[in-house]
Order: C-alpha cells, then sequence, then structure tokens
C-alpha cells in the first residue's frame, strides 16, 4: 500500500486523510499531542510538527505523496516553516500538492484565472508559492472553503454589512477533496483555481442560509460598491474533472 502524507490536518486535512485511509496509509501531521489518540483511532498515522518541533519531519516525508497545507496566519514565520520542508532531503521525487489561496490575485474586478496578474505586494501567499513553485507537482489556489459545519452568513448574523452586491467566490470541501484524489489518479500536474462556477452575492446566499438554518439574517444597509474579483475555476474541468457543488446555495 502507498504512502500518503499530510502536513497540515485541520478542517480539510483532516477530512482528506479519512476519506484517503481506505486506499493508502496515511501519516498525519499534528501541532498537539492531545490529538495523538483521536488519530491513532482513526486509522492514522500521527506526528508532531510545527515551526519550533521538526524531529518528526524525515519520517513524515517519508511517504509517496505529500499534501502540505498550512495557513500562513497560523506560523510565525511561515516561510521559514516551508523552507524547512521543501529543503528536506526526502522531498525529493514525490508526488506534491500545495494548498495556496486564490488571494495571491490583485484585489481589482474583473474575472481571474490561473494566467491572471498576481499579487505581489509583501504576500505571503505570493512568497510561499515563489519558493515552492518549481518543487511541487500541483498548487491548488482555494477560493473560500466551506461546507458541513462552514456555513457562508452564519457569522455575520445579525450584524450590519454595506456589501449586498458583491459576488463571492466559495469552495466546498468535498470537492477540493476530490481534486486531490484527481490529479493524483490521473498523474496530473500544475496550477489549478478550485473554485465553483455560480457567484450568488453576499446578500442572497447569507439571507437563504439565514432562512435555511434558522439564524438571524445580517442587515444590510449603506450599500457600497466593491470590487467584484470572479475567480475561474474551470481549468480543471478542461482535463474531465467534474465539481460536486457547481452552485454555493446548493452546498448543504
Amino acid at each position: 500500500m502507498k504512502t500518503f502524507s499530510i502536513l497540515g490536518t485541520g478542517w480539510l486535512g483532516f477530512a482528506l486523510a479519512k476519506e484517503l485511509k481506505k486506499d493508502y496509509s496515511v501519516k498525519v501531521s499534528i501541532r498537539d499531542l492531545e490529538k495523538e489518540n483521536q488519530m491513532i483511532s482513526e486509522g492514522l498515522d500521527p506526528y508532531l510538527l510545527d515551526e519550533n518541533n521538526l524531529q518528526n519531519l524525515d519520517s513524515l516525508l517519508n511517504s509517496d505523496f505529500i499534501f502540505i497545507n498550512f495557513p500562513p496566519k497560523k506560523s510565525k514565520d511561515y516561510i521559514t516553516f516551508l523552507e524547512n520542508i521543501y529543503s528536506n532531503k526526502n522531498m525529493l521525487n514525490k508526488k506534491v500538492i500545495f494548498i495556496s489561496s486564490t488571494s495571491i490575485y490583485k484585489n481589482e474586478e474583473g474575472v481571474f484565472d490561473e494566467n491572471s496578474p498576481l499579487n505581489n505586494s509583501n504576500s505571503l501567499v505570493f512568497k510561499a508559492e515563489n519558493l515552492i513553485k518549481n518543487k511541487t507537482d500541483i498548487i491548488f489556489r482555494c477560493s473560500g472553503l466551506m461546507g458541513y459545519n462552514r456555513i457562508a452568513g452564519k457569522y455575520f448574523a445579525g450584524k450590519s454589512l454595506d456589501c449586498e452586491d458583491s459576488k463571492i467566490n466559495y469552495v466546498h470541501r468535498d470537492d477540493v477533496i476530490n481534486a486531490t484524489k484527481f490529479v493524483i489518479e490521473n498523474d496530473i500536474s500544475g496550477v489549478f483555481n478550485l473554485c465553483s462556477k455560480i457567484h450568488p452575492t453576499k446578500k442572497e446566499i447569507y439571507t437563504y442560509n439565514a432562512k435555511r438554518f434558522g439564524f438571524e439574517e445580517p442587515i444590510f444597509k449603506n450599500r457600497k460598491s466593491y470590487e467584484n474579483r470572479i475567480i475561474d475555476g474551470s481549468k480543471i474541468e478542461s482535463l474531465g474533472f467534474r465539481y460536486k457543488y457547481p452552485n454555493p446555495i446548493e452546498y448543504f
């Protein structure tokens, strides 16, 4: 059985690990030893790893496939952490998948595909991609991750907002997991946006979810005009992938 290592076993990584354990021996990184028993009970092989604990890195990276998903804001020195990972001898000749973000694109009006101008103004996401791009098989630039207990609008229940006309860019967690399986099974490499095809406004999706899940609707007033950045996630579809959830209103 081939081995799959997941570096960053949070909301996305843990769900991916549980999906892959049917077909792979799955190693996972954890930041807290309190999660060790939980991971073991799920049939996963946990290793303590963070910026200050790199002693398990050799073992964790001794794997056929490596999935890296560390949110930049959760690291004190994100770039150095990535440098330590990518300089490890066990990163050679591996299929590496890196989770990036569509925030790498400029904050301006327009439709953004993988060839669009990037925001290089001291962006951690830009710096990270620049560091790893020649050492990584797949870069997934993900839009806002949603699904399951992440419900668009719930955080803003009862709050005043001025962005009712702004269109959203979301991707369901299942589609990120399925895209990961798709590129592995088909031995695909490249940079891909992951984003649902439909882009409702914030008012449309927030009020819809409020009615569906019974939380207070946000209060839309003092309407302002915002740049509508539309993320085009169709490149991976041209290779045969199909989104399970093309419309964020149908995530649940």
